[in-house]
């Protein structure tokens, strides 16, 4: 037969267990919890670190990049004022560097005409 006895000890059995059982969930919640921080703490240290990363590697490819691009111009205007001075010999048959120099002897010819003309006065 079940004596009151029994079935306090029992109960308190089972509410221990029960406790206990309470107790191991709520430590493992917790636990799982601050697991979760740590790694996101490290993930974002592990992105802020990543993105550091891509921002250095950017501007050497920036760098790199705008060295390229000025060749690239260099090369490209070089071609157009090649291609202009061809194209100014075939219409005009004159030199485009002997044309600069036609025009310097003009220039300086025009100066020494007004330094003439100011003495003459």
């Amino acid at each position: 037969m079940i004596t009151p006895k029994k079935i306090i000890g029992t109960v308190k059995s089972a509410t221990q267990m029960g406790e206990s059982s309470v107790r191991t969930v709520i430590w493992a919640g917790l636990g799982a919890y601050s697991k979760g921080t740590e790694q996101v703490g490290m993930a974002q240290h592990i992105v802020s670190k990543q993105i550091q990363d891509l921002v250095s590697k950017g501007s050497e490819v920036e760098t790199e990049m705008v060295e390229r691009i000025k060749d690239t111009k260099r090369g490209l205007f070089g071609q157009a004022e090649s291609q202009f001075n061809h194209a100014f010999n075939a219409t005009c048959g004159i030199d485009r560097d002997r044309f600069s120099n036609f025009e310097d002897k003009v220039d300086r010819l025009q100066e020494m005409v007004e330094k003439l003309a100011e003495k003459s006065k």
